[in-house]
């Protein structure tokens, strides 16, 4: 399992590498990118033939 804590845009290059490696389309890599551009958001990705999963989590509005 792969975790990436606060994803910023900065971050999406290295998050779609990974994704990819794991055979997540390009079309669902985007869709998935997309979501992490609003506060407060997430998402998995789990590929049972490589035994792997992403795990992503986006900016937070509040960090308390």
């Amino acid at each position: 399992m792969l975790v990436y804590y606060n994803v910023r845009p900065e971050d999406f290059i290295e998050v779609e590498d990974s994704l990819l490696q794991i055979d997540c389309s390009p079309k669902e890599a985007r869709r998935a990118l997309n979501v992490l551009r609003r506060k407060n958001t997430g998402f998995t990705f789990s590929n049972t033939d490589y035994k792997m999963s992403i795990v992503c989590i986006g900016r937070a509005s509040n960090v308390g």
